[in-house]
């Protein structure tokens, strides 16, 4: 009779009693539990620790039973065997998409009478009203007459005529909620993954449009898996803060704004001398800034690969011939900055330039490789999973800054320049407090400095591009791999900027900030409304 599901311990008290503690599986389904429990309750034998996470696991249950012989246990045993309740075989299907309204979920606190029969009987009340249970936690040491369950319906309406029926049957019970709201179905356990996925789409997107909702979860399927795997081998940092719906999320609203959903916003033009500067803001992802000159153009970051198809509609749309991009210079290697330049060196053969640390960072899919960073495993898999989702494409011979390390006066190291119809860019190396081989690109002869990640202009984001850029935090501390340097080289920036304004001020230009998210501003913004 004992195995790995089922153990038999004779009691160590006074009291005469065995013990057994039992792993079950059940159908993920109303009326299981009460199937179960009633078995129970046919040996008189008193169920006193129970704990069912469907989210977990939808089909195993973990209990523990007491009773007076080990005869009646051994008939349950031969039972639960008979209907093939010990066999783990039972494939466990967390995607079900099972509770597609907050209104049909219920958690209540209910007092049950510490005897055998008592969960089944209760448990039997809810198969009557079609309720399946989602979580439950009951302990004999810690209230041998209380149980939480979280549990939903198939139809919201139902949800009434179970508590009043509940309530006709004698229970005493407390509502921990009915109907969870935005924040509350957060703390719902027993959602699986792709539920937790549908209510945050519903809520980012703001659709009840229940069919389109499940298109895009059902286009999501491979993602999902990716996810399950990276899961696996992230181990702890998956469970904490919904961490795999977020990034889920994040990638299938960016899928949902490619083709006839992309949109874009373009900044006003700029034009220095022969030089026009244009700027474009994505759906998701960083901005795409080009330098146009007269027979050709220069990119500076690009956004994410996923919307290459689109970028180049979007350049077509506002005259600019997408053939044309010769050179494509990068801030840094992370996905919503340099993930379409392969696709642009693959069809045009633009030569794509990067700072040589972000090798490492490629190589390993790691952006934090080569920094030191305590949460470098969490950079790992959060590089990997938006890599794959956003379609990342960084050629492969890709050609590095010189790296001269020529002393600045910003503090920072000049390592490059390149030149574009008469004008010179400067490229300055970071000291990697958002990610190694990070650059600043500036000119004195435009007046523009290329920040990427660097002196956002948070007052031009929307919430929801705000919530966009925050995905990040959810799997990482911070999405910077030092937060102090990071902050030293906010400072560092913005002294020289000033500086740079200044003197650029004497021939009648300004210092303007060309950030990766957000609008372009001027210096002087800066300093009479400070961003960071």
């Amino acid at each position: 009779m004992n195995n790995r599901f089922f153990r038999v311990y004779r009691a160590e008290s006074g009291d005469r009693h065995f013990l057994a503690k039992i792993s079950a599986f059940l159908a993920d389904r109303p009326g299981s539990l009460a199937e179960l429990a009633g078995i129970f309750k046919q040996y008189s034998i008193n169920i006193i620790f129970f704990s069912y996470d469907r989210s977990l696991h939808p089909n195993r249950v973990l209990l523990e039973v007491r009773s007076s012989t080990d005869t009646e246990l051994s008939q349950v045993y031969n039972v639960l065997s008979t209907h093939n309740l010990l066999d783990s075989g039972l494939k466990a299907d967390t995607s079900a998409l099972g509770v597609l309204d907050t209104r049909s979920i219920l958690k209540i606190e209910v007092r049950l009478e510490h005897k055998p029969g008592t969960l089944g009987d209760f448990a039997l009340l809810l198969a009557q009203h079609d309720a399946n249970v989602m979580h439950m936690e009951y302990n004999e040491e810690i209230s041998d007459t209380s149980a939480k369950i979280s549990l939903f319906t198939q139809d919201p309406d139902e949800v009434d005529k179970l508590l009043k029926d509940i309530n006709a049957h004698g229970y005493y019970y407390s509502i921990i909620f009915k109907g969870a709201g935005n924040k509350e179905i957060e703390d719902v356990i027993g959602l699986n993954l792709t539920e937790r996925f549908f209510f945050k789409l519903k809520s980012l997107l703001k659709t009840e449009d229940i069919s389109r909702l499940k298109k895009l979860i059902a286009s999501s399927q491979k993602m999902t898996g990716t996810l399950m795997k990276f899961s696996n081998e992230a181990g702890k940092h998956y469970e904490e803060g919904n961490i795999i719906t977020n990034v889920l999320t994040f990638a299938s609203v960016s899928l949902m704004n490619t083709g006839t959903n992309f949109s874009y916003r373009r900044m006003p033009l700029l034009t220095f001398n022969n030089v026009i500067f244009h700027a474009f803001r994505m759906p998701t992802g960083g901005n795409i800034y080009i330098l146009q000159g007269s027979e050709d153009m220069v990119m500076i970051d690009s956004s994410y690969g996923l919307y290459y198809e689109d970028v180049k509609s979007m350049l077509r749309e506002n005259g600019l011939d997408p053939s044309l991009v010769g050179r494509i210079y990068l801030t840094h290697a992370d996905a919503d900055h340099s993930g379409l330049s392969g696709y642009f060196a693959g069809e045009f053969g633009s030569q794509v330039y990067l700072h040589k640390d972000a090798r490492g960072i490629i190589d390993h899919e790691n952006r934090a490789w080569g920094s030191g960073s305590p949460i470098s495993d969490l950079n790992h898999y959060f590089t990997v999973l938006v890599n794959e989702f956003t379609k990342l494409s960084i050629p492969g011979n890709w050609i590095e800054y010189r790296t001269d390390s020529i002393p600045h006066e910003s503090g920072f190291m000049l390592i490059d320049k390149f030149t574009f119809c008469g004008q010179t860019y400067n490229i300055l190396e970071s000291l990697g407090g958002h990610t190694p081989g990070q650059v600043f690109i500036f000119s004195y002869d435009s007046g523009l400095i290329f920040t990427g990640d660097y002196l956002l202009n948070i007052e031009s984001l929307g919430p929801e591009e705000r919530n966009i850029l925050n995905y990040p935090k959810y799997m990482m501390t911070s999405t910077n791999v030092n937060s102090l340097l990071f902050r030293r080289e906010m400072e560092m920036l913005k002294e020289f900027i000033g500086r740079l304004d200044r003197e650029l001020g004497n021939s009648g230009k300004d210092a303007i900030v060309v950030p990766g998210h957000g609008d372009y501003y001027s210096y002087r913004t800066v300093f009479n409304n400070p961003v960071s």
